[in-house]
């Protein structure tokens, strides 16, 4: 099989930009994955500035699963919800793949997958965050307000909060923890995250 592009992972900033080189262009898109579902798990952030950018990638009507507030939603199934959208317009998605480059423009997809074998490819996308974007940020999933000192958080729609730390702090009954990725700043917003799809896009293939 001969794909136009092929991610190497199906991550949040992976999904995004192969979702933007859909809305762009007729380009086939082959996206892998080492695990069984993508989302699950995950240590994307499910926060945002503007709903704005779920009309910018034509993901709408949103699912009732994102448990979408005003500023932040799940992001295990906005991922999720990425994943469909990108297979109903036409993307594969190959779960539990492992992939050995054999040649500039060739591999093997391997594991468990419904896809395996050799295949060809024009790009191979293995994105990588800047280097601004890759401090490491802790975020915690529970069920009351954060307490004093914590200003990166946001309540979601069934009443839980996720907050965001640059160092480890004790938040009483949390239901989950993820290690993320940042500024020093903020947290990887998905705005953020579109915002870094588009310049990688930009930069590797003109695409703007």
């Amino acid at each position: 099989m001969i794909f136009d592009h092929v991610f190497l992972k199906s991550d949040i900033i992976s999904l995004i930009s192969a979702r933007l080189i859909q809305l762009s262009t007729t380009d086939s898109i082959l996206l892998l994955h080492p695990s069984a579902e993508i989302g699950m798990p995950t240590n994307s952030c499910g926060l945002f500035s503007s709903v704005s950018i779920f009309s910018e990638l034509k993901l709408e009507p949103l699912p009732r699963s994102l448990n979408m507030s005003s500023s932040s939603l799940r992001s295990e199934w906005f991922e999720k919800h990425l994943a469909i959208v990108l297979a109903n317009s036409g993307a594969i998605i190959s779960t539990r793949a492992k992939f050995n480059q054999t040649s500039s423009n060739t591999g093997e997809i391997r594991g468990s997958t419904s896809l395996g074998g050799e295949i060809s490819f024009n790009t191979l996308h293995n994105i990588k965050l800047p280097e601004a974007n890759n401090h490491q940020w802790y975020c915690y999933i529970h069920p009351n307000p954060p307490p004093p000192g914590i200003s990166i958080f946001s309540k979601r729609y069934d009443a839980s909060f996720e907050s965001w730390s640059m160092k480890p702090i004790t938040i009483p009954n949390v239901f989950e923890n993820r290690i993320g990725r940042g500024t020093p700043n903020s947290p990887n917003t998905i705005d953020v995250i579109l915002e870094l799809a588009k310049n990688y896009l930009d930069s590797s293939l003109g695409l703007d």
